[in-house]
């Protein structure tokens, strides 16, 4: 292979970073309203909150602390002390599961829920923008490239390899 081919990781890697530093930017572009909401968050509770977003998109009521602490590679107690912290910081809500009364389901509060659409309304505009140079086959092209990654990335962790 000439070394002036680009390699498949440099590709991925300059789609990756540029994904991140939109998602980045988007942050520091929240008004300091909610910028007050967030300062103090960790990495892992920034984490616990596009998880629960992500998680609850299939079940609104909520999801257990098991199923969260799997998602975060957390242990369950460790996960409940992340759970306490949220709901005290106002981004988590606490109810009981209706399926079983010993337990509760988790889910992202309304200032949580708020968090999350600001910083994905910056994201989406910062795209959309950047978007208006492509053609419509460049955005087909890259539609369908995003499309084939993300079934061979999932198919892969779903069959466990």
């Amino acid at each position: 292979m000439s070394s002036l081919q680009m390699q498949p990781h440099d590709v991925f890697m300059k789609l990756l970073n540029t994904t991140d530093d939109i998602r980045r930017d988007s942050f520091k572009q929240t008004p300091a309203l909610h910028l007050k909401k967030m300062l103090g968050l960790t990495l892992r509770q920034g984490s616990a909150i596009a998880q629960i977003r992500i998680l609850t998109k299939e079940c609104p009521q909520g999801i257990a602390l098991k199923t969260l602490a799997t998602h975060l590679n957390m242990t369950v107690p460790a996960t409940s002390l992340l759970v306490e912290t949220m709901v005290n910081k106002g981004f988590f809500e606490r109810t009981p599961n209706p399926e079983d009364r010993r337990a509760i389901c988790i889910r992202l509060s309304e200032k949580g829920e708020e968090l999350c659409h600001d910083v994905n309304a910056r994201m989406e505009a910062e795209l959309d923008r950047l978007s208006r140079d492509l053609t419509e086959e460049e955005l087909s092209a890259l539609d369908s490239i995003a499309t084939k990654l993300s079934k061979a990335y999932y198919s892969e962790k779903m069959s466990g390899q």
